[in-house]
C-alpha cells in the first residue's frame, strides 16, 4: 500500500518536504484544481514535477455552492466544475478524488432523504464517473460523522451508495476517525474487500473530541489492525488527513509510524 499526505492547494511549499519525508504521494484540494487561477495551477503543477512525487488524490471534491442533493441541482455547473478538475488533476498524477463533501451532498431539512439518496447515485453513476473514466479517475465516497452530514457515516452506507451508483470508478473511502465516531472496526473494512479503494488515517483522538493529528510513535492507537484490514480489502492508497502547525515535524513523526507500519 503506498502512503501519502493531504496538502492544500497553495502549501505547495510542503510538497518537497513530503517526497524528501519518503511520502509516496500527496493528497490535494479538489477545490483548488477546479479554482484555481491559470498562475497558481501552473506554479503548482511545476512544483509537483520538481518535487518526484505526484498529486495522486485530491479531497473535497464538491464545494456548498454546488449541492448535489435538493430542489436545485445545477448539473451543467456541476458537470463544469468536475470537467476542470479532472482534467488539471490528470496533468500531475490524479488516480483519486474523494468525495466527502458533507455541505453539499447533506440533505436539506424538509427534503425527501428516499429522493436525496437517488439524487446522489444519479449525481455519482450519471455525472461524475464518465468524465472520471475519461481520466483514468476512481472517485471514493467517504462516510462522515453525523455531526458532519446526515447521510452515509459508516463504510458499509458508502458502500451501498457506490452499489446503487452501479459503476466501477464509483467506490468508497475508509477513514480511521471518521470510523471512531461510527463504531466501525478493522473488521468492517475486511467484510468489504474489493470495495475499499482509499483510506485517511490520522491520531482520530478519544471519540467525541472533533480533533485530528499526525501520528506519533508513542501514539496507543492501533494503526497496525487498521492498515492490516485496508491491506486484506485490497486498497491500494492511505493518506494522513490531519491538523498540523508544524508540517515538516508533524510529517517526520508521521513517517516513522509509515516506516514501522511497512515492515
Amino acid at each position: 500500500m503506498r502512503y501519502g499526505t493531504c496538502l492544500g492547494g497553495k502549501e505547495i511549499n510542503f510538497i518537497p518536504v513530503a517526497a524528501k519525508l519518503g511520502y509516496d504521494y500527496f493528497e490535494t484540494n479538489f477545490g483548488f484544481l477546479a479554482r484555481g487561477t491559470d498562475e497558481e495551477f501552473e506554479e503548482f503543477k511545476k512544483t509537483v514535477f520538481e518535487s518526484g512525487i505526484k498529486c495522486e488524490a485530491a479531497n473535497c471534491f464538491m464545494p456548498n455552492d454546488l449541492p448535489v442533493t435538493g430542489p436545485s441541482v445545477d448539473y451543467d455547473g456541476i458537470k463544469a466544475y468536475v470537467e476542470k478538475g479532472m482534467s488539471r488533476g490528470s496533468e500531475t498524477g490524479l488516480q483519486t478524488v474523494v468525495f466527502g463533501s458533507g455541505g453539499a451532498r447533506r440533505i436539506p431539512d424538509g427534503f425527501s432523504y428516499a429522493e436525496g439518496i437517488r439524487q446522489l447515485g444519479y449525481f455519482l453513476g450519471e455525472i461524475v464517473s464518465p468524465i472520471a473514466a475519461k481520466y483514468g479517475i476512481t472517485v471514493v465516497i467517504e462516510p462522515l460523522r453525523a455531526q458532519e452530514c446526515n447521510m452515509i457515516n459508516t463504510v458499509n452506507e458508502g458502500v451501498i451508495l457506490s452499489v446503487l451508483a452501479g459503476k466501477n470508478n464509483i467506490q468508497t473511502l475508509a477513514d480511521i476517525y471518521h470510523m471512531k465516531f461510527a463504531g466501525d472496526t478493522p473488521d468492517n473494512i475486511r467484510m468489504l474487500k474489493g470495495s475499499i479503494k482509499h483510506a485517511h488515517i490520522s491520531n482520530p483522538m478519544p471519540a467525541g473530541i472533533a480533533k485530528r493529528f499526525y501520528m506519533k510513535p508513542s501514539d496507543e492507537c492501533d494503526y497496525k489492525a487498521f492498515v492490516d484490514a485496508l491491506e486484506y480489502a485490497g486498497c491500494p492508497r492511505c493518506s494522513i488527513e490531519a491538523g498540523t502547525s508544524d508540517f515538516a515535524s508533524d510529517a517526520e513523526e508521521a513517517a516513522k509510524v509509515i516506516k514501522a507500519l511497512r515492515i
